[in-house]
């Protein structure tokens, strides 16, 4: 049975410069009945056509990242409201005079879709103002890595290995470095030190990329990928590693351009910073959506520097960047997939259907995973946790 919190949001008058007619919050608090039979199966997929915001959550309903908007109450001169939520990392921010329109969204204008406390899909007025939660606000390490929502964390690392919990002294440390990247200008990583980090060992290093209009803080802000990795190293269940992010939005996703920095400037910068293996074999490469086939590309095209690819909602069937004649990747391991009501799954070019139907008909070595949720930071922690258990280091 699935442990509930109630989680308060609050929004102060006071935050806000302008006139507040009513104020409402707009995050990641939508559920749906899921259909997916097993996490090797792709049973179900795509099937959902309902989703329901936190009051109709039931027994036995996932998480999905789409949009869910809720009016705030105005209490003792502060907006507030309560949900019941289950465990997990909730993207959110503060919607400022939003009415609920019928019609189509449009991301262009600022028409955002949401589903309401009805539990129907509408669209967010255009002249809605969007704020994070100052009482807890996003996180901003470096120039090119802010974040726009605020992420509350409802649980800890024993219902969900990527929150917070793990004692003091087995927790790691996040970073950001600065490096010359292919074009001479300065960029940053996000780098994840393990607990007891010690510069004479010699760790295993991942390389982990974001999506689209995403950054290097990503992973971090809503993956909570290094209290996953805190968690999992001790349960034993994955090796000690050093994490290494980066910002592949600069080079408008030439996938050739990404893998020439990473080959000419990342990696050599971070071997020289971290005492990180520089055997193949303790080298690992993964990313979500264009960070996925970023992977694939990597996997495909420059595949000397890694052993362990992961691919998570996002794929590379068909076109220039496709080909798996390369006889190195008979000796790789890719872990591909995508969640239930993930965009991902699509059998065009970039879907992940007709990439694992690609690598099936070659007989390329490959292990597909499936997960409940979306296009969202439900599916990535679940899809990494999965690499770093069962791929990585095998």
């Amino acid at each position: 049975m699935s442990r509930l919190e109630k989680v308060r949001f609050t929004f102060s008058p006071e935050s806000f410069r302008g006139e507040i007619k009513h104020v409402g919050i707009v995050g990641t608090f939508l559920f749906y009945n899921s259909n997916l039979t097993g996490n090797t199966c792709e049973t179900g997929m795509g099937d959902n056509k309902e989703f329901f915001p936190p009051h109709m959550y039931k027994e036995g309903m996932e998480r999905i990242g789409m949009g869910c908007y809720e009016e705030m109450e105005l209490r003792d001169g502060v907006y507030t409201v309560e949900f019941m939520l289950p465990p997990g990392l909730y993207n959110y921010r503060f919607a400022i005079n939003a009415e609920l329109e019928e019609g189509e969204p449009d991301f262009r204008s600022g028409r955002l879709p949401a589903v309401g406390h009805d539990g129907k899909m509408h669209v967010l007025s255009k002249d809605t103002v969007y704020l994070p939660d100052p009482a807890n606000p996003p996180l901003i390490p470096t120039v090119t890595g802010a974040q726009e929502e605020s992420v509350r964390v409802v649980g800890t690392c024993a219902d969900l290995p990527w929150l917070p919990g793990v004692p003091e002294e087995k927790r790691g440390a996040v970073t950001y470095v600065s490096y010359l990247d292919v074009d001479g200008k300065p960029q940053t990583l996000g780098v994840y030190l393990p607990a007891g980090y010690d510069r004479t060992k010699t760790y295993p290093a991942v390389f982990v990329s974001h999506g689209g209009g995403g950054n290097e803080a990503d992973w971090f802000h809503q993956g909570g990928i290094h209290w996953n990795m805190d968690t999992l190293i001790a349960e034993g269940k994955t090796e000690e590693a050093i994490l290494v992010t980066m910002n592949n939005s600069v080079y408008g996703w030439d996938f050739e351009k990404i893998a020439k920095n990473l080959y000419e400037c990342v990696i050599p910068f971070v071997r020289k910073l971290f005492p990180v293996s520089c055997d193949p074999m303790k080298n690992a490469f993964c990313g979500l959506s264009m960070g996925s086939m970023t992977t694939l590309y990597m996997y495909m095209h420059h595949n000397t520097a890694f052993h362990y690819y992961g691919a998570f909602s996002g794929g590379i069937a068909g076109g220039e960047h496709f080909s798996l004649d390369d006889p190195n990747l008979m000796q790789r391991m890719l872990l591909i997939g995508c969640a239930e009501e993930d965009i991902a799954w699509n059998f065009r070019e970039i879907g992940v259907p007709p990439t694992i139907d690609e690598l099936e008909k070659k007989g390329v070595p490959h292990v597909t995973y499936f997960v409940p949720g979306g296009h969202d930071w439900y599916c990535w922690p679940q899809m990494f946790t999965e690499f770093a258990k069962n791929i990585l280091w095998k």
